[in-house]
């Protein structure tokens, strides 16, 4: 028996026929290219057919290179540049949608209150409608030196410029009450310790997009101020002084609201005078309401050596009568005390601008010390 007839019996053992069958010369010698031999497409030799004698040379030259391709591949595949700020951008997006969802979302349910109690605190809100007046120095003087036995006093800056945490050498080592507001948390883990052993929160730097969520969500809650500073949870002694920003009647507005005592700051001068019909506008709504807080004054950085000051303190001792609780002598060591990181108040040898603090300082706490006696009498 030949090996033809081995062949054939072989394929009708297993009921196929060996029409088909093509002997394999094993003298022919086939030389894969590396596109056959990676394509998943190349011709086997175990293949009913043989496989076209094209297969054994170079690929035609419409055929595409796929070596190329592969080669190419990673290249293709390679990140954009910028691609991974854009997924940062996307990312910090998404932060911010989901920080506005929750504010949306207290906001709606704050909405469906009445008016919220206000704290137990002592809240005094220190105001101006002019800048350059010593606001923020003043806000942080009287945090150092009001103190009711037994209770904390604490700032709260709600003021973009953030500069009341630097006259009380705190380090500005949180995001400040605006990142805060628009993350739900609450303003009392916040606080830093600075100098007087004084507590403060800083307002905090904000986006332009976070700046305007935060206004929005101020403009649908008149009270958002008065449920952030409840929610501190602080006790009836304790003081709250806040060191509101001019010109922004959004937060004036809150801090009327949540105020039980107003500060009025001016400037011995004809554009501070001239901006009392102004203040008094803004008042008097709140002074209307049911709770109205108590309302004074305070002329700040007085230059007793100027006849014009003098005459400019003389007029506005008339027009506000007993509302004007205090004159802070104009006093270079106040101004001076920030540029060396140290608290003016703590200074030794009182210099002539302290000493007038501690005297509105001692007022303030005979002020608040007479509502706790008042309040438990008709209580």
């Amino acid at each position: 028996m030949n090996r033809a007839d081995d062949v054939a019996n072989l394929f009708q053992r297993f009921g196929a026929s060996s029409e088909g069958y093509l002997e394999i010369d094993d003298s022919l010698d086939y030389q894969e290219t590396p596109a056959a031999r990676m394509s998943p497409a190349a011709p086997s030799r175990l293949t009913d057919q043989p496989a076209p004698e094209q297969s054994c040379t170079a690929p035609p030259a419409e055929t595409p290179d796929t070596t190329s391709d592969l080669l190419m591949a990673p290249t293709a595949k390679r990140a954009a540049p910028g691609a991974l700020a854009d997924l940062l951008a996307e990312a910090a997006q998404a932060r911010q949608a989901e920080a506005q969802a929750r504010n949306n979302e207290a906001l709606a349910q704050s909405l469906l209150k009445n008016q919220p109690p206000r704290t137990s605190a002592r809240v005094i809100a220190v105001v101006s409608a002019k800048g350059g007046v010593g606001k923020s120095t003043l806000s942080a003087a009287l945090t150092s030196l009001v103190r009711v036995p037994g209770a904390q006093t604490l700032a709260i800056d709600l003021d973009p410029q953030n500069a009341l945490q630097h006259h009380l050498n705190a380090s500005p080592d949180v995001a400040g009450l605006g990142v805060a507001s628009l993350n739900g948390e609450n303003w009392r883990t916040l606080l830093l310790t600075g100098s007087c052993d004084t507590q403060v929160l800083p307002y905090g730097t904000l986006a332009l997009g976070e700046r305007r969520s935060l206004e929005h969500f101020q403009e649908n809650d008149p009270h958002w101020l008065v449920r952030q500073i409840a929610r501190m949870q602080l006790s009836v002694r304790d003081v709250v002084i806040l060191d509101v920003p001019c010109g922004d009647l959004r937060m004036l507005q809150q801090a009327l609201n949540a105020a039980s005592q107003v500060l009025v700051v001016l400037t011995a001068d004809a554009a501070c005078y001239a901006t009392l019909e102004q203040m008094q506008d803004w008042l008097e709504p709140v002074l209307a309401g049911p709770q109205p807080p108590a309302c004074d004054y305070v002329i700040n950085r007085f230059d007793a050596s100027r006849t014009f000051s003098r005459d400019m303190h003389d007029v506005l001792a008339r027009r506000l009568g007993e509302r004007l609780v205090g004159v802070i002598r104009n006093d270079y060591a106040l101004a001076e005390a920030l540029a060396y990181g140290h608290n003016a108040v703590q200074v030794p040898s009182a210099s002539p601008g302290t000493q007038d603090l501690r005297v509105l300082s001692n007022v303030l706490i005979a002020r608040l010390l007479t509502q706790d006696v008042e309040e438990s009498r008709l209580s």
